[in-house]
């Protein structure tokens, strides 16, 4: 149909597809049943029999769907995954309740009540009949990325949910179209690219300019960690660096919220909060499930943002397959080591489209999760000071402060490795992560159950979503030890990893399998080599609390609550990656030696 791959058209196949079976379909069977067998029909009756025949018809469909997966979970020998009964019809409750929490509870909270409740690692939460399964077990996890991977993509509801923003990018592809996107970018994360750290020396010796400059006026550092990483992501990605770094930061005391951080001023900032408002919409539309295109029926709330960034980036794309062109008329041809990407994707294509979707989705990449390691490393250490002497010692005693780090430098940093990965395992940058069941009905195989025991496999229906939480499967105490949410860099150091190295899929901060992220070694690098910077020449990180944006600190609540919540001292909340509300403000102490 002309409406079925077009972002725009979802209020049509709202309509198509939802509205006029559920609410139209039956209400005209009714009608021509009743004209037929009673024409004589009271109309009152009429009315009546057509108003109950919505409700009567949705049990009808819901009872066979269910008979339907009990029959094809038995010849498949597997179970029905556990479905949580909320008090309101299709838990309309409990999806309510979700969207309510990520306002208020610390992050994933409501789904670690829910495994508890069902004493269960995996659940199916029936939002509005559907089949939406969360879980926190590694062998689901490893079943769904890796041996079951051609069972499950991102499917068609999450497909739409991004369609707009990151189109049919590397992240919101499947098959062919992911594969063609998957090679276009993995030459320029290579090695021996990688390992060229010019780019990222350049930009760290200007985000260092900024905080000398500073002195010790609190600065919100997720900020600033995100114009650092934007500004080596766009020299990597165009040849040409945005500059963000010489624009208005956000001032200690004058500080506003933004949609995730501060608020920025300029045109980084229009940027950005178009980039970040992007992010929340299609958040909110996730947890609002098969309800968000009706919530959205009388208004696209993408399309300022849409509007933002491709102003942004258009005139960008259209110079470069410009400059492309001129340059094949010349017969000109750069090696993949003398291009950028945007470069490379012009000679490779000149759908703008199709770059401009890889842009972004690089982007997103590139700057947010790199700029989430980088500052919840610094928050880390900012709360243990005993970390933070023993990583610098380690540091300068191998890398004299002003010296820049090689590729072969970084590799002798076992302590900072150990510690990026603790604040990998309790601090995701992607915390959620979501699939669908593409392929139809599939099982998985047999897991542990909660209490130790070997059970049946699981039944994913198809067209099934599944999510998985990696910032609960990183802190569960069954797999982690009891100590699964203190900060102890050791545990990468010590006999404990061994637990770790024999169940991999307990630790999956940058996916697995197939879809593993390419860019993994590419952030590390970048967040080391900063860090490296970092911690020559600062040996004191204070958080300024009083300095945070009215609104953004920890509710008093979260005190008495369990695990990390009761520690915490930002807030901490999800919009595609992990930020801090309202930023990250501290203090720098410069170094002595």
């Amino acid at each position: 149909m002309f409406f079925a791959n077009d972002p725009s058209a979802y209020r049509t196949r709202l309509i198509v597809h939802t509205l006029i079976p559920t609410f139209v379909l039956p209400v005209l069977v009714t009608y021509l049943f009743l004209q037929r067998v009673y024409p004589d029909v009271a109309l009152l009756f009429l009315l009546i029999a057509q108003l109950l025949s919505i409700p009567a018809w949705g049990a009808i469909t819901v009872r066979y769907g269910q008979y339907q997966q009990r029959k094809l979970a038995d010849s498949l020998n597997a179970q029905i995954i556990l479905r949580v009964r909320g008090r309101w019809p299709g838990n309309l409750d409990i999806m309510l309740n979700m969207i309510k929490a990520a306002k208020e509870r610390y992050l994933h909270d409501p789904y670690e009540d829910l495994f508890e409740e069902y004493k269960s690692n995996t659940l199916n939460l029936g939002f509005l009949w559907g089949d939406f399964i969360i879980t926190k077990d590694e062998e689901v996890v490893k079943y769904v990325l890796t041996t079951g991977h051609d069972h499950f993509g991102h499917g068609s509801r999450v497909k739409e949910i991004l369609a707009r923003f990151l189109g049919d990018g590397i992240f919101n592809s499947d098959g062919e179209i992911w594969k063609f996107h998957r090679s276009m970018t993995r030459p320029f994360f290579l090695k021996e690219r990688i390992s060229d750290f010019e780019n990222f020396e350049h930009h760290t010796s200007r985000t260092l300019s900024v905080l000398r400059a500073l002195g010790p006026i609190p600065i919100d550092v997720q900020d600033l960690f995100g114009r650092f990483t934007i500004d080596a992501a766009s020299s990597f990605l165009f040849g040409s660096s945005l500059e963000t770094l010489s624009m208005p930061l956000p001032k200690a005391g004058e500080a506003k919220m933004g949609p995730k951080g501060s608020s920025a001023s300029g045109e980084f900032g229009d940027f950005a909060q178009a980039f970040e408002e992007a992010q929340q919409v299609v958040t909110l539309r996730a947890r609002s499930g098969n309800l968000w295109p009706a919530i959205e029926f009388f208004g696209d709330r993408l399309s300022p943002s849409i509007k933002a960034m491709d102003s942004f980036l258009g005139p960008m794309v259209e110079n470069t397959l410009k400059e492309n062109r001129m340059a094949a008329a010349r017969g000109v041809k750069k090696s993949t080591d003398e291009t950028n990407l945007l470069e490379y994707m012009a000679a490779n294509t000149d759908d703008p489209k199709i770059i401009r979707d890889e842009l972004l989705n690089i982007l997103l990449a590139g700057r947010d999760t790199t700029a989430a390691l980088i500052t919840f490393t610094v928050y880390a250490l900012a709360l243990h000071p005993h970390v933070l002497e023993r990583v610098r010692e380690e540091i300068v005693s191998k890398c004299l402060p002003g010296t820049v780090p090689s590729f072969d430098d970084l590799k002798t940093f076992k302590y900072l490795r150990a510690v990026l990965n603790e604040v990998l395992r309790l601090y995701p940058p992607v915390p959620i992560i979501l699939r669908a069941s593409t392929s139809g009905s599939t099982a998985i195989p047999r897991t542990t159950s909660a209490d130790g025991t070997l059970r049946k496999p699981y039944f994913i229906p198809s067209k099934a979503n599944v999510a998985f939480s990696s910032f609960l499967l990183h802190r569960r105490k069954d797999r982690w030890g009891q100590d699964a949410e203190e900060f102890d860099p050791d545990r990468w150091l010590d006999s404990r990893v061994e637990h770790m190295v024999k169940n991999p899929f307990i630790f999956v901060p940058f996916n697995a399998g197939p879809r593993i992220c390419i860019g993994q070694q590419f952030a590390l690098n970048e967040a080391s080599f900063f860090l490296v910077r970092l911690l020559q020449e600062y040996d004191s990180f204070e958080l300024k609390p009083e300095y945070q944006p009215e609104g953004s600190q920890p509710p008093a609540g979260w005190y008495q609550g369990r695990g990390r919540a009761a520690v915490e001292k930002v807030w901490f909340a999800s919009a595609m990656t992990l930020f801090a509300k309202g930023g990250l403000w501290l203090r720098f102490g410069k170094a002595t030696i």
